[in-house]
């Protein structure tokens, strides 16, 4: 498409923009008509993002307009060839060229990510007309980060308190198993990655004949269709803490195959295992990985982009070989109008009431053709794009799932020619696994952590007490007291450094989320409505991370428990 563009003068003379034959800004009063859009658009403490700088009228009218210096994001086509160039710089407005909008949500993740969900979309006049694919493309993008943020939202309140038991119940653990970097690139074959989707069924043959060939990994609850057709992995990556995780393992008492889990991983799983296993870092929690070194004296790599098993499986595929990584299994997709492979616990057919209540929707798919997809399984694919993209695996990595969407980025290749490409069918290709690595005994006394972890957080305790205490008095008063909100800025210091050295990140990361959600200041807010604000505020967070700390309590004292109970056993 051919774009022409034409530098006018207004009828007040200001200069406007033509886009072939669309005027941009206004032909009489360009200023104008961007404070009237602004004045129409602008939404207190959200991101917005721009579609159109043009000659940078809403964006002036934006800077002006906001309150709370907003995180403001510019997109446009005509960047793309230096066609245009921005005039304006300021605190936290970022410019991108359309190449931005595939991968967007890593932009956001890093200079706006304390909007979550909030984010309010503005068209500058006519530039969906001009750009109409681009436009279309950065819409759809905006509503999967928003739902993708929403849903790990809600993930992180329903699960906090899940992760933060996994996290005390799972140091105990520390001492038996070893760090994932005792894998590292220690392979040189075929690395094979099952998932548990519908295609996974006719892949099992194939692996069958070429088991002693590969090293295979399984995704979380894919163990379950691997082992019901007598296929044992080499390595089961497993990082969900919640039950129904931990119900997937109940019956099973795994020989050989190892756990690779991170922390966040539901505790009871670890027991299915008779082998030691290998621990990965934990994404997105750095006071938990800080806590390990400085106060266990442990490091785990933190392997790259992506939340669910399915992309750590991936991670920890190619960070253990020199060889090719295949993945089998990732529908993300309701393939054949099945849920899971027909083996899995959860399998089940799909009907139009099915499609209406998990809220499906068609996609291209791995052939070409139009497959149902849900949300959720649309996230986890824009993470496998994202992940690809943020850092590209250095070693070759395959889709031979046969099935499913289509992941960009993936070269696609049917199972059997992997195998065939990748393996050479003689007695020395055999894969011979990893049975022995550096066996550093660590010697952890992790039952004095504990007792040192519990000190701490009875110091906390005593501390947010004396806040509340002053807080109460506080709101007795009808006047600002100065000397009280000088006590309560001391108490906060020492509250933040006992923070830091107490695991409870879990908890205190869905503690954040409310209170940045429910307390934003209002514009034009006075002095009194700031300060009482802020104590309100302030009242809420220390009420919170005193049932955080009384949960994290019982979870230290279920683990003295159980341990006297184990060893008079």
């Amino acid at each position: 498409m051919s774009i022409n563009i034409e530098f006018l003068p207004s009828k007040n003379g200001e200069e406007t923009l033509k886009i072939n034959q669309y005027f941009v800004h206004s032909k009489y009063n360009p200023n104008k008509e961007a404070e009237q859009l602004i004045h129409n658009q602008y939404i207190p403490h959200h991101t917005h993002i721009i579609f159109g700088y043009g000659c940078g009228y809403v964006v002036e009218a934006l800077l002006k307009r906001r309150s709370f210096e907003e995180t403001i994001i510019v997109i446009d086509p005509l960047f793309d060839n230096q066609t245009l160039k921005p005039k304006h710089k300021a605190p936290n407005l970022f410019m991108f060229d359309s190449t931005a909008i595939s991968v967007l949500e890593l932009y956001i993740n890093k200079i706006a990510t304390n909007t979550r969900v909030a984010f309010k979309m503005i068209c500058t006049s006519n530039y969906d007309k001009v750009f109409p694919n681009q436009y279309k493309e950065l819409l759809k993008k905006m509503l999967d980060i928003q739902y993708k943020n929403r849903t790990n939202d809600y993930t992180l309140l329903r699960y906090a308190k899940d992760w933060q038991r996994n996290f005390i119940e799972n140091l105990q653990n520390l001492n038996a198993d070893y760090t994932i970097e005792a894998l590292h690139k220690k392979y040189n074959c075929p690395v094979v990655v099952a998932s548990g989707g519908p295609s996974l069924t006719k892949q099992i043959p194939l692996i069958k004949k070429y088991r002693n060939y590969i090293i295979l990994i399984a995704a979380g609850s894919t163990i379950n269709s691997l082992v019901s057709n007598d296929l044992e992995p080499d390595y089961v990556v497993t990082i969900d803490g919640g039950k129904p995780n931990y119900l997937h393992f109940k019956q099973l008492y795994l020989q050989n195959a190892e756990i690779i889990y991170s922390m966040q991983n539901h505790y009871m799983v670890r027991k299915s295992f008779e082998k030691k296993g290998f621990v990965i870092g934990t994404n997105g929690y750095g006071k938990l990985t800080k806590y390990l070194e400085t106060e266990i004296g442990v490091k785990y790599p933190v392997l790259e982009y992506g939340g669910s098993v399915a992309h750590s499986a991936f991670n920890v595929a190619h960070y253990i070989t020199t060889g090719p990584v295949a993945l089998i299994g990732q529908d993300l997709a309701y393939t054949d109008n099945l849920t899971h492979a027909s083996t899995n616990k959860n399998a089940r057919g799909i009907d139009e009431a099915f499609i209406k209540e998990r809220e499906a929707f068609q996609i291209e798919g791995y052939y070409g053709e139009l497959v149902w997809t849900n949300p959720v399984f649309q996230s986890m694919k824009l993470d496998f794009e994202a992940l690809i993209s943020v850092k590209k695996p250095d070693v070759p990595f395959y889709n031979c799932t046969e099935g499913g969407v289509k992941i960009k980025g993936f070269e696609q290749m049917s199972f059997e020619n992997f195998l065939k490409q990748s393996v050479s069918k003689i007695e020395e290709s055999k894969v011979i696994k990893v049975i022995k690595v550096n066996d550093i005994n660590l010697d952890l006394d992790i039952n004095n952590n504990l007792k040192h972890m519990l000190k701490n957080l009875n110091e906390l305790k005593v501390f947010l007490n004396k806040g509340l205490i002053i807080i109460e008095k506080i709101e007795l008063s009808k006047q600002i007291d100065k000397k009280a909100l000088k006590k309560l800025d001391d108490l906060e210091r020492n509250i933040n450094k006992l923070l830091d050295k107490i695991p409870i990140e879990p908890m205190t990361n869905s503690i954040t989320i409310d209170i940045l959600s429910n307390y934003l200041p209002a514009e034009n807010e006075t002095t009194v409505e700031t300060y009482k604000r802020v104590i309100r505020q302030t009242k809420a967070l220390y009420t919170q991370l005193q049932s955080a700390i009384n949960y994290t309590e019982q979870c230290i004292k279920n683990v003295f428990e159980n341990s006297e109970v184990e060893n008079n056993e």
